[in-house]
């Protein structure tokens, strides 16, 4: 399952980073064309839509390094099975968001599959909510390895590194 995970998450930031790109260069091309008077309308649409994907695959990875989501002032007071009953809690919670974050994505992906953008009509809209369910079922993926590896302290009574 690490395996599995650590592709995942190699697979996310390599996604995040091509889309932040796309961002930037939309945005890039956005300026120069208002500069020399072009009318490119498809330029805002492909920012927006590249910066929400990237947004929401850097939040995935963010859960999986367990930056994202984080209090600091307690975790870093708890240590061994304390800090492994923490983290259990802590992934516990996020799971009540995580997963109905996939199953509500899912269901407006459908919704909205059939749906096309605005200036580039052959994209449907389906594909700028698919990340919905992906980041939702990704994030929820990290949640259930941190707790498995967090029950795994808990039982065996060894120290968190």
């Amino acid at each position: 399952m690490k395996k599995l995970i650590e592709l995942l998450v190699r697979i996310q930031e390599t996604l995040g980073m091509v889309l932040l790109s796309i961002f930037f260069l939309a945005i890039l091309a956005q300026i120069t064309a208002r500069y020399l008077a072009i009318p490119l309308l498809w330029t805002e649409e492909v920012a927006n839509y590249a910066f929400i994907w990237a947004v929401f695959m850097g939040a995935s990875v963010m859960v999986h390094y367990k930056a994202h989501f984080a209090f600091t002032f307690f975790s870093d007071r708890f240590r061994g099975r304390k800090g492994a009953a923490y983290d259990v809690f802590i992934s516990a919670v996020l799971l009540c968001f995580t997963v109905p974050m996939t199953l509500y994505g899912s269901t407006v992906v459908t919704e909205f599959w059939d749906y096309n953008w605005i200036t580039l009509t052959w994209v449907k809209m389906g594909y700028t909510w698919l990340c919905l369910p992906i980041t939702g079922g990704a994030m929820t993926l990290y949640l259930a390895g941190h707790i498995v590896e967090d029950i795994r302290i808990l039982t065996s009574g060894e120290a968190v590194s």
